[in-house]
């Protein structure tokens, strides 16, 4: 059954969007790339933080340190939701521990998203100079349609 009121061949607008957030300003203009879609349409957006520890740190974190920075970064996506979507019925926030690209995958599969949105970040060698490690996994790895904002 298609949308009688889109042309033959017209993709649907998605209904259900993951983004993936890391504090980052390319995952900032994802966030804005995601929200767009969910002023102009029916569309439900999951915010997505992974928080984990990084695996080589120049000077040792503690447990307290590490959970400051994943509550401010909660709080920031609040703030964000309470802004798009007062009621939080249609923007939702999830803050899980894991590595990245696993916890996006597994949202995505969960919420059964129609798109995948993320960030580039270009911070790793020659073979991911136009995209971050985390989007091309994301990428490679999904099931769901990707769309990488630079």
């Amino acid at each position: 059954m298609t949308d009688s009121s889109a042309p033959v061949g017209t993709p649907r607008p998605p209904r259900r969007i993951v983004v993936a957030y890391d504090g980052s300003a390319p995952s900032d203009r994802a966030v804005r790339f995601a929200l767009d879609w969910f002023e102009r349409s029916q569309s439900e957006v999951w915010i997505v933080h992974a928080a984990s520890p990084p695996r080589i740190v120049a000077e040792p974190r503690t447990e307290e340190e590490q959970g400051s920075e994943v509550s401010a970064i909660e709080q920031e996506l609040r703030a964000v939701q309470s802004r798009a979507d007062p009621s939080g019925a249609r923007v939702h926030v999830r803050v899980r521990e894991g590595a990245p690209p696993a916890v996006i995958l597994a949202t995505a599969d969960e919420v059964k998203a129609d798109l995948i949105v993320v960030g580039t970040r270009g911070l790793r060698g020659a073979s991911r100079l136009l995209l971050g490690s985390v989007s091309s996994e994301v990428l490679v790895r999904s099931k769901h349609p990707v769309t990488v904002v630079p």
